[in-house]
């Protein structure tokens, strides 16, 4: 008998349904499709265990009849495409006519849809009821509009792939990214999401998307935000993007779309980072919503089993329209307040004088952070000034005492405190440390971090309650529909970590204290932001305490980064000690919670080499 041979109906559809159903934020996304596909306006979903329950998605689409219904759970069923030559040029969401035999192949799947007709009669609908990818069930029911099909039990049949399924709040935090993304690329269309009857998304349809952002990303997403609108050469781009002083840690907060569809491209991608290179440090991140229509027959869609990613014909001309669509947007006047946070002219900041600067004092914009022209001196000068105040004479008393001057070559360490001491700061972000062994320069910012970092462990390994600072004004933060996933399990570990937080409304959330050590925090908001970015893909199941702890250092992370002095800030000699005393008390002085390098060292040695004389 051969070794090679055919695979089981069955498997081969599980097989099949493997590349397409991963977890239930898959399911969701190929029924969402299928509605805007079928010219559906309201889009309701509910969820329930986080989708591994029940997965419903209700629309109010054109329906199918009962045939077609049928036909459409057979693998490569599909109404989209026909012939071969429309691969090419492809204008739905979907087309492969995978999605529902694939689903169904690894679920309990019910579905209930009537085809909608132009005359006054009411039809009758149709529900199928399958189990494991067979049809165990057809009945015709009364169903007033669209499809509802609901998905029991995802992967029951599949134990393996139930395993690798995360849990209840990092899977509804993907569905809800998912929903939120379909809510930005299609405003006119109503998204409802719904957990275990907790509203997670309620976006009706609207005629902008500055409306459509508002619902679902908050008003304070728009603020630092200018409008695109770029059309060259058949291909139109629109959206949003950011003023370069709003910058984020990573790309999670741009959203990209190419003819609606949800898409990832290095392409794209490339363009807003080069956009951007000389406006945002390397390792930040703009925020950009942008939406690109242009003919589909420029658009290679069947790349990708999930259809993420896409291939253009003409890749350079795509580069080349989001370049220039964010470069003219950026450039542009605006007639908004937004404007107010870009660069002030220099010429109009010389004269100004800063109002929080001791004695009221005027300082030129040209000397922050640089060097001053009246201090940098050039060898010629710097002569006539040595020249001008030099000593008559080497004094007596500053000279060493030996019998031999010239017996070493190295000079004398001895006398050097082993304990590093303070020379001073430089820019005001750097202090020079030096000790027996050499120089040092310690960036003040990450070193008070490493030292907060610290004394939070300190207190937890303890067991001492973090004491909280009450804010005299509470904040309030409104949060996305992903964020307050991602938030709701963390309330507990935030208020038994030196915070006081509660719900202020369905999508809001009062501040309404601190922990003491970040009482001196300016951006509250910003400060929660990064506690839920950071903490968003940790299991939310804290039942151990190996998973507590995690979760209790990532927020002592973010609460000391967000806590510790910042750069451009001029310290006493005695804060500069008292930085350098700590931070060597620290277990790990050399690097910050973030890995990032807290000193540089020039050891003796290097200075001796450097002067040849070693």
């Amino acid at each position: 008998m051969g070794r090679v041979r055919i695979l089981p109906e069955i498997l081969a559809h599980k097989i099949a349904a493997g590349e397409i159903v991963d977890r239930p934020a898959s399911v969701v996304k190929e029924l969402i499709e299928n509605s805007l596909d079928a010219e559906a306006t309201k889009i309701h979903i509910k969820i329930e265990n986080g989708g591994k329950r029940l997965i419903s998605v209700l629309d109010n689409g054109f329906g199918m009849s009962a045939q077609d219904a049928k036909t459409a759970f057979q693998h490569h069923a599909t109404s989209k495409i026909s012939r071969f030559e429309d691969l090419s040029q492809i204008a739905t969401l979907g087309f492969r006519g995978e999605a529902l035999p694939s689903i169904s192949a690894v679920s309990r799947l019910h579905m209930r849809t009537v085809e909608r007709n132009d005359t006054q009669k009411l039809s009758t609908g149709v529900e199928l009821n399958f189990e494991g990818g067979k049809l165990i069930k057809s009945r015709e029911i009364a169903w007033l509009e669209g499809t509802q099909i609901e998905v029991f039990e995802l992967f029951y049949n599949v134990p393996a792939r139930q395993k690798f399924m995360k849990t209840v709040a990092t899977e509804i935090g993907h569905i809800s990214k998912l929903v939120t993304y379909h809510a930005l690329a299609w405003p006119h269309v109503e998204f409802q999401l719904h957990h275990q009857n907790r509203h997670l998304i309620e976006a009706p349809a609207v005629k902008s998307l500055e409306d459509r952002v508002c619902q679902v990303l908050g008003k304070t997403f728009m603020e630092n935000l200018i409008g695109v609108d770029y059309q060259r050469n058949g291909i139109h781009v629109t959206g949003y993007t950011s003023l370069p002083h709003e910058q984020r840690r990573t790309s999670r907060f741009q959203y990209l779309f190419v003819n609606g569809r949800i898409v990832r491209d290095r392409i794209i991608a490339h363009a807003i980072r080069l956009a951007y290179q000389d406006l945002i440090p390397t390792a930040a991140h703009p925020v950009v919503l942008i939406s690109l229509e242009l003919d589909p027959a420029e658009v290679d869609v069947n790349v990708h089993p999930n259809k993420t990613e896409i291939r253009f014909r003409d890749s350079n001309k795509i580069h080349k329209s989001i370049y220039n669509a964010l470069e003219e947007s950026l450039l542009r006047p605006q007639d908004t307040l937004g404007d107010l946070a870009r660069d002030v002219p220099l010429k109009y900041l010389q004269t100004r004088k800063f109002p929080h600067s001791q004695g009221n004092t005027s300082r030129r914009i040209e000397t922050f952070f640089q060097r001053s022209p009246d201090s940098s001196l050039g060898f010629k000068e710097l002569r006539q000034y040595v020249d001008k105040n030099r000593l008559e004479d080497f004094p007596v008393s500053l000279a060493p005492a030996r019998e031999d001057p010239h017996s070493l070559n190295i000079p004398e360490t001895a006398d050097l405190s082993p304990i590093p001491i303070v020379l001073g700061q430089f820019v005001e972000s750097f202090l020079v440390v030096a000790d027996r062994e050499g120089v040092m320069l310690i960036d003040q910012h990450v070193a008070h971090e490493r030292i907060l970092y610290d004394q939070i462990l300190r207190n937890q390994a303890n067991n001492r309650k973090i004491p909280t600072q009450k804010l005299l004004i509470p904040q309030i933060i409104e949060l996305t529909a992903e964020q307050k996933t991602s938030i709701t399990p963390l309330l507990d570990h935030l208020n038994s970590n030196g915070f006081e937080v509660e719900w202020f409304g369905e999508r809001t959330i009062a501040v309404k204290g601190v922990p003491v050590i970040a009482k001196d925090c300016r951006e509250i908001p910003r400060l929660m932001e990064e506690i839920i970015n950071t903490v968003e893909n940790e299991p939310s199941s804290h039942s151990t305490g190996g998973e507590a702890q995690r979760l209790s250092e990532k927020i002592a992370i973010s609460v000391s980064c967000q806590s510790a002095i910042k750069i451009n800030t001029p310290l006493s000699p005695e804060k500069m000690q008292w930085l350098v005393d700590s931070l060597f008390r620290c277990k790990n002085p050399y690097t910050c919670p973030h890995g990032r390098p807290i000193t540089l060292r020039m050891n003796i040695e290097d200075v001796l080499r450097g002067f040849k004389r070693i």
